[in-house]
């Protein structure tokens, strides 16, 4: 099977994996004979122990309160902080591509989001959906992609780039087509939604410079696109593991808006990893 072939439809179902919210069932810790919960629980009264009792449990709770910073995605077993960059992991998921009777798990995703401005702007506009808030609200979001297994950076961007095109296209169109307070046709707002298609494509190609110059995308690598709050001059930073950390900023609103509408749009590639993003909402 050719690496073309395994990950040329990339951006597709996923499963979630939601996370526990009760204290006592919030991770596992596995080792080579048995399985031992820690239980974030310091509520409740210890007996009196002996001085290396008191230290066991004393390196417990470190472990615990380490633990509690991540989440880990169960199929890959990928680890996901719960913040990043002070922004709140919505849920993770992973992305399969069956192929005869096996699915193959390419990746896992998270997404994050500005838990205090999503809230506020959620309670000033309570009849909106989840998924509106997600695509259109002015907070500061962020989706991650780790691999869990090696693709060609070829495939991986033209799978991005034949979800971006149509949905830049669409947003185009509809700057385009917008007519003023009497209804009528606006020709500066057609040459302007023009210019802005023209821009979000000549920079969609900026992507593949981040995805580094290598011909692969080894298993564990990772991509993030950060999107900006509106009325800055970018509008979304990418950053990933394959380029050095070197971040690249993208002044194109129109390219920014059509990556989100591809996780959390009217048709995103995947329900259920919309689902659960909007769940962590």
């Amino acid at each position: 099977m050719s690496d073309h072939d395994a990950f040329y439809s990339i951006f597709s179902c996923t499963k979630i994996h939601r996370k526990h919210t009760q204290q006592q069932t919030m991770f596992v810790v596995k080792t080579s004979s048995f399985v031992t919960p820690i239980l974030n629980n310091e509520s409740r009264r210890a007996p009196k122990t002996s001085s290396s009792s008191r230290s066991h449990r004393h390196h417990h709770r470190i472990i615990t309160k380490s633990l509690a910073s991540i989440i880990i995605e169960p199929q890959t077993k990928i680890q996901f902080p719960e913040t990043s960059n002070a922004l709140k992991l919505l849920g993770v998921g992973v992305r399969e591509k069956k192929f005869a009777i096996l699915n193959v798990k390419v990746y896992a995703v998270g997404f994050y989001a500005d838990e205090t401005k999503m809230n506020s702007i959620k309670k000033d506009n309570i009849n909106d959906g989840e998924g509106l808030l997600l695509l259109n609200g002015n907070f500061e979001k962020e989706i991650v992609i780790k691999l869990n297994m090696s693709v060609n950076a070829k495939d991986f961007f033209k799978a991005l780039e034949e979800a971006l095109v149509p949905r830049i296209s669409r947003i185009a169109t509809d700057m385009a087509t917008r007519e003023d307070d009497e209804g009528n046709f606006m020709t500066t707002t057609a040459e302007y939604s023009e210019e802005c298609e023209e821009r979000a494509l000549e920079e969609m190609e900026m992507i593949r410079d981040g995805l580094g110059e290598g011909g692969k995308l080894e298993k564990g690598a990772q991509i993030s696109f950060t999107f900006l709050e509106t009325g800055g001059e970018m509008a979304m930073v990418m950053k990933s593991s394959l380029s050095s950390g070197t971040e690249i900023a993208f002044k194109s609103y129109e390219l920014a808006k059509a990556l989100l509408d591809v996780y959390v749009g009217d048709d995103p590639i995947s329900v259920e990893a919309k689902k659960a993003f909007e769940a962590g909402c």
